[in-house]
């Protein structure tokens, strides 16, 4: 997507290793990366201040992670 902008590892043309995506929007990935995906643990931060931190899987949240609003909720707990 125009705007993002990728600093880490890569492996034959995609992500993958670790690196930090940051989004045209605003918003900011950082963690591990599998062939171009998120995958691993890494960190999600959107603009609105939402965060979650956890576990990826091929670019989905998956297995135990947080995820925080700014007003101070938190859910800990499996994504699949």
């Amino acid at each position: 997507m125009s705007g993002n902008v990728y600093k880490g590892n890569w492996k034959e043309d995609e992500r993958n290793g670790i690196g930090t995506l940051k989004y045209a929007d605003g918003a900011v990935y950082s963690g591990n990366w599998k062939a171009g995906l998120k995958d691993g643990e890494g960190t999600f931060k959107w603009t609105d201040g939402k965060i979650y931190e956890g576990n990826w899987k091929a670019d989905l949240k998956d297995g135990f992670g947080t995820y925080s609003w700014p007003n101070g909720r938190v859910y800990k707990g499996n994504y699949k």
